[in-house]
């Protein structure tokens, strides 16, 4: 290790409320992998005790710890925080206030410094031996003006009222609205705000791309203390529901299909029967249109049974898309 980077690792060893010794200290950096010896890491304190706020006593061994006065607060390098930080850089900043990501960009690079210091320990490789790879069709991420960001992600943070000229995907007409801010939900490409309109107390989810412009107001937030964006996710508010009541569907499904549902079921009531060379599946689903995205994708792979209407709403639209594709 780069013996300034050592030095911080001490130093971030150091408390203002316990004492702590240099074999302790050198026992510490001995766990992370770091082997120095002990005249090393009293010379360190002895140097950073000249530049920082750095006590010791009279003890036997000697006690080290930071005064209690100090306005000095560091992360303790070891390899473990140092890959948190960039792992929290690679996956997390989207999900964080600028403000926030701009504090956190010093730790970032240090913490970056620190794992390419102990590049030939097999650990520091972690952020590269991992990596967050979605289904589907990797589309643009939605493209949201730094403004926009900034007013909302602000706004939900001080829980402060948003005022935002919004437009419609299907008029294009652009509206002006109160907004009272509950949550940020990312589903892959897309960035939604989940809260209430001013006066109404239904939540309902606005696409952060379709918002023209976002500025935060002096107004204090109406915040349900009830609310939770958790349930709201899982309960599939999120989704375009074509009714309150689950659908009991039963499908026929390849054996292809059936071994991933085993793996990932539908719910976690479904029963899935072999039926000849193929299967059947049959459980309760939310009645949303990702669903029907999900059976039309799955084709070739799944055929609706019951209910009766749904079999005939797929059919109606394969039937059309095919049409598309006649001479």
């Amino acid at each position: 290790m780069d013996s300034g980077l050592r030095k911080i690792s001490v130093l971030a060893k150091l408390s203002r409320h316990r004492k702590i010794s240099a074999p302790e200290i050198q026992q510490q950096l001995m766990d992370e992998g770091e082997y120095v010896s002990l005249r090393t890491v009293q010379r360190d304190l002895v140097e950073l005790s000249s530049k920082f706020p750095v006590c010791s006593d009279d003890s036997k061994p000697i006690g080290w710890h930071l005064n209690k006065n100090a306005e000095l607060t560091l992360p303790d390098y070891d390899l473990t925080t140092a890959i948190t930080f960039s792992m929290v850089d690679k996956y997390l900043s989207n999900l964080l206030p600028p403000a926030m990501c701009d504090r956190l960009t010093p730790y970032v690079r240090t913490a970056n410094q620190f794992l390419a210091a102990e590049s030939k320990n097999p650990a520091s490789q972690w952020p590269k031996k991992v990596i967050v790879h979605s289904r589907g069709l990797p589309l643009q991420t939605s493209t949201i003006s730094a403004e926009t960001i900034e007013a909302v992600y602000s706004s939900l943070l001080s829980e402060m009222c948003l005022q935002l000229t919004y437009k419609s995907l299907k008029s294009g007409k652009e509206t002006n609205f109160v907004f009272h801010p509950h949550g940020i939900v990312v589903r892959s490409e897309r960035s939604y705000l989940v809260g209430k309109y001013d006066g109404d107390e239904d939540m309902k989810s606005l696409l952060l791309s379709r918002i023209v412009n976002a500025e935060k107001s002096q107004r204090i937030a109406d915040i349900d203390v009830s609310f939770s964006l958790v349930n709201y996710v899982n309960n599939g508010d999120m989704e375009v529901k074509r009714g309150e009541r689950k659908l009991e569907v039963k499908l026929w499904i390849t054996e292809v299909l059936a071994k991933i549902l085993v793996e990932t079921p539908l719910s976690k009531e479904q029963i899935i029967s072999p039926e000849g060379d193929d299967f059947t599946v049959s459980a309760f689903v939310d009645d949303t249109d990702e669903f029907r995205h999900w059976i039309l994708s799955m084709c070739n792979h799944a055929t609706v049974l019951s209910p009766r209407s749904l079999r005939e709403e797929i059919k109606d639209t394969l039937l059309t898309s095919i049409s598309y594709y006649e001479d």
